[in-house]
């Protein structure tokens, strides 16, 4: 089942801007499509009717006859899509016959020419019943020769909705809508005719909407919505419309919408809107109108839009809007207003919104805007106005506040405000005390020159300042308490003429995202910072993302300065440089000016190339400030320790007489972490410098020109003396006495290493023997040489993993080799086994026991081990090494033997880290293998 029909013949394909097709569809290049959109069932798949295919919810309809080309598509039981190829002459659908879509109600035609025969047999012969139609769009024809004809409608007497969009129709008939009495909403935009039957509308009392924009209409005759009682819009924008006679709307009391914009009207009468109570949207944007009349608009008693926009209205009626007590919206930009009425909007008690853009208007009263603070919004851009207090009011009551009287004082619910492009110069205060609900304030392209942290404190957590444009040339933050929130505010700067001084310091490091207090203060985002640019005190532009915060000065005023002398103030560490250069001065300067009790500053005094003789007074109250001393090629032959401030961090005494720096003046400095500069001095490089030379050899010293410090004979280079160089006299005792002293120690050594060597005389060898260093100190008897085996391993037989694939290797493999005897190995199978553990302890130089819980518990490791033991005692010498495997078992557990072993530490553990050095050490070592 089917409701809908939509053809179309396509010239410029613009079916995508009409209909979203479905996927699977798209318009082939060799053809167009009909399509009907319904619910059809999905448990056909094919339909037999002309070239129809259901798919899904859809079917498409193919046809393909010479040049013409259709395609119909039914869509979702509903809505039926007719499209033309460009090519397509005539409208001929028996293609299609034997279809029935019974429920299609909507029919769109895209890109094809006007029928020969009505619409109603057209649709007829795709199947779909006219009389069920209730919406029919005709759009972008494709050929312009045919005229659209009185017949054209019939059989659509259901029709509810019609629309003609691009036809480029150069008429309508007189009886067009004579078929369709039920239409409610006519739609004929975009076509060429200049004028329209008086009563083409005659026969339709049912119409609400008719919309005539973007034609070529010139006048409009009275009588053409006569009778229409149930019209509430009507849209006449777009055309030529010189003029509108009063009589028009003389019966148009259930109007609601009329839109006359963009036309050519020059005037209105008194009476035009007089019989519309009902209107609430009205445009008369884009006209002609220089002027209103009075009361115009006085029986709109229910008007909520108003838009006079793009007109060239230079003044307004005195009450022009007092009867608009509903009105929501008035739009006035874009006309030549140079003045408003005292009370203009005053009684305007729901304007929410109200544009005075591009206007010249060049003041405001309060008494101008609605009495019940109901204004959200006002665009007031684009005008001359300014906030500057009338001369002769201030000669007749003096000093006057214009903050006081702000004009927009009393319109405490602005959310936004925007004033830009006007000759504002202050940032009216309101914006942060009064309006708390504003989130938006554009004061760009105005002659503001001052901008402080106090127009950033709103009431609102969000908020846009726009300021781009104006004179600012500092961001005043001295004081910045009242940022301490986490609110947001969204600052636009470009196109200010910024200075970059000491007064833009805290603001750079806030936009920079710097530290500037522990303490977390608001959020300022300066939107377009990579544009907003700041001069220098050389007249540089830099970008303020870019600039060094901590080089930002001001300079201070001579009288606030030392007399002579200049000074600036560097915002970064609170210093104030004073420069006093080339003055000629005999004695430093009074400070006293710049010495406050409380105050957190710092001074740097640069005094070089003047006749100073003595660094005396430096200490006097009027220096406690000092930090930096610059004096250099001055005359300066002495200094005194108590001529050095305690707090001072840098001392540059270059080009002076000095020729010694006392002991005492040393004992100062080396208690502070000083930067000092030396050179251009007649040092004496004698016997007596050695403390200052020693001085300034000291590493941790920060001499800024130890390189360039030169002697005044010779010009020798301080860098590359000695104290012997210095002095060579002081030397030779001190040659003495260093010898006297070495050779004590050497004796010490001496005594202390033969006292350490007898009590780690174990330790020792194996070190020496590890390292093959001293070998003849740790040689073997020669009792062992007829020994067949070094070594002979005692185990259980539980632990031979261990030995035969860590111990065994490690001894036979390492470097020395050595043989080892093994009783699965080397022993005779038969033999008496106690014979056997006899004769393999008296063939080897050694007996290893590998110690371990599982030994203990071994009868033959215990006999083993007694054998060897046995041996050792017979030959005087030490023959068991004794290897822990595991942890050392409780001496309950062992023999005496073993306990004795154990006891005197004579044993190497495994897991030792020189587990191998160890067992090395107390493994045989004949010469033989020592000396390889």
């Amino acid at each position: 089942m089917i409701k809908g029909l939509t053809v179309s013949c396509d010239v410029s394909w613009p079916l995508v801007t009409y209909h979203q097709w479905p996927p699977g569809s798209a318009c082939p290049p060799s053809y167009c499509w009909y399509g009907v959109a319904g619910g059809i069932s999905t448990t056909t798949t094919t339909r037999t009717c002309g070239n129809c295919k259901e798919n899904g919810n859809y079917v498409l309809c193919r046809h393909s006859a010479g040049g013409d080309v259709y395609e119909v598509e039914v869509l979702m039981e509903t809505e039926l899509l007719l499209q033309c190829k460009p090519s397509t002459t005539n409208l001929n659908l028996t293609f299609m016959e034997g279809c029935s879509f019974p429920s299609v109600e909507q029919i769109k035609v895209y890109g094809c020419p006007l029928p020969n025969a009505s619409f109603g047999e057209l649709f007829f012969q795709m199947g779909v019943y006219p009389e069920n139609v209730t919406t029919f769009g005709f759009y972008d024809r494709n050929e312009r020769d045919r005229p659209l004809e009185g017949w054209h409608l019939d059989g659509l007497e259901g029709l509810l909705t019609l629309e003609f969009v691009n036809n480029d129709f150069l008429g309508l008939p007189v009886d067009l809508f004579t078929p369709t009495p039920s239409l409610r909403r006519i739609k004929v935009v975009s076509d060429s005719f200049s004028s329209l039957p008086e009563s083409i509308f005659f026969n339709l009392p049912d119409l609400e909407t008719s919309n005539f924009e973007r034609n070529r209409l010139e006048t409009l005759p009275p009588g053409l919505f006569t009778n229409l009682t149930a019209l509430t819009n009507v849209t006449l924008s777009h055309n030529y419309l010189s003029s509108v006679d009063p009589d028009f709307f003389s019966d148009k009391v259930n109007l609601e919408s009329l839109d006359l914009s963009h036309n050519q009207i020059a005037s209105l009468e008194r009476n035009i809107f007089e019989n519309l109570g009902a209107l609430r949207n009205l445009s008369m944007q884009g006209n002609l109108l220089e002027s209103l009349p009075s009361g115009v608009f006085s029986k709109l008693l229910s008007l909520e839009a108003l838009d006079l926009s793009f007109n060239v209205l230079r003044q307004l009626p005195e009450k022009a809007f007092d009867r608009l007590i509903d009105v929501k919206n008035i739009d006035l930009s874009n006309n030549s207003l140079d003045e408003l009425p005292s009370e203009a909007f005053s009684k305007c008690e729901s304007l929410a919104r109200l544009s005075l853009r591009h206007n010249d208007l060049e003041k405001l009263q309060a008494e101008m805007f609605p009495r019940q603070t109901s204004l959200t919004f006002l665009d007031l851009g684009h005008n001359n106005i300014s906030f500057t207090v009338n001369s002769a009011k201030i000669l007749q009551e003096g000093p006057v506040s214009y903050e006081g009287n702000f004009p927009l004082n009393s319109q405490i619910k602005l959310q936004e405000l925007l004033m830009n492009d006007n000759k504002i110069d202050f940032i009216p205060s309101a914006i942060n005390n009064i309006f708390v609900d504003l989130k938006k304030v554009d004061l760009s392209g105005n002659e503001i020159t001052d901008f402080s942290y106090h127009s950033l404190v709103f009431y609102q957590d969000s908020v846009i300042l726009n300021l781009k444009n104006n004179n600012i040339s500092y961001v005043d933050f001295h004081e910045i308490c009242d940022l301490l929130n986490e609110k947001e505010v969204k600052l636009y700067l470009e196109g200010n003429n910024l200075f970059c001084d000491c007064r833009m310091y805290l603001f750079t490091r806030i936009v920079q995202g710097q530290p500037i207090m522990k303490m977390k203060i608001m959020d300022i985002e300066v939107e377009d910072i990579e544009k907003v640019t700041c001069r220098n005190h050389d007249g540089i532009q830099q970008l303020l993302s870019q600039v060094d915060s901590t080089q930002l000065y001001c300079v201070i005023p001579d009288v606030q300065c030392i007399r002579n002398c200049s000074c600036l103030w560097r915002a970064h560490d609170y210093m104030v440089i004073i420069d006093c250069s080339f003055l000629g001065l005999q004695e430093l300067p009074d400070l006293s000016i710049l010495s406050k009790p409380h105050a957190k500053i710092s001074v740097t005094l640069d005094m070089k190339n003047n006749s100073l003789y003595t660094l005396k007074g430096l200490k006097d109250p009027q220096f406690a400030n000092l930090v930096n001393l610059t004096i250099p090629y001055n005359k300066i032959s002495f200094i005194n320790e108590s001529d050095i401030p305690t707090t001072l961090k840098v001392l540059d005494v270059r080009g002076n007489e000095l020729t010694n720096i006392p002991e005492p003046v040393l004992e100062v400095l080396n208690a502070t972490d000083m930067i000092l500069s030396f050179s251009g001095n007649p040092w004496d490089c004698d016997c007596d410098f050695i403390n200052f030379l020693n001085f300034l050899h000291t590493p941790s010293r920060k001499v800024t020109d130890f390189d360039e410090i030169t002697c005044a004979r010779g010009n020798v280079y301080l860098h590359d003396l000695t104290e012997y160089s210095l002095c060579p006299y002081f030397m030779q005792p001190m040659v003495i006495v260093t010898l006297v002293a070495i050779g004590a120690f050497l004796l010490f050594f001496a005594v202390f290493g033969t006292v350490s060597f007898y009590k780690y005389k174990q330790g020792i060898k194996v070190w020496l023997y590890a390292h093959r260093m001293c070998l003849w100190a740790i040689t073997e008897d020669e009792m062992d040489a007829d020994k067949k085996f070094d070594a002979f391993i005692s185990y259980s037989h539980k632990d031979e993993e261990f030995v035969n694939t860590v111990l065994v290797p490690g001894l036979e493999n390492g470097d020395p080799k050595y043989r080892i005897c093994l009783h699965y190995r080397d022993w005779v199978p038969g033999e008496y086994i106690q014979n056997q553990i006899l004769q393999s302890v008296e063939a080897s130089r050694r007996t290893i026991v590998v110690l371990s819980s599982n030994f203990i518990e071994s009868a033959w490791g215990q006999l083993e081990s007694k054998a060897a033991h046995s041996q050792a005692l017979q030959d005087g010498t030490s023959r068991i090494i004794v290897i822990v495997y595991g942890e050392i078992p409780p001496e309950s557990e062992l023999d005496d033997k073993l306990q004795l072993y154990i006891s005197t530490k004579t044993y190497v553990k495994w897991g030792d880290a020189k587990f191998w050095e160890k067992l090395c050490y107390f493994m045989p070592h004949p010469p033989k293998k020592l000396n390889n």
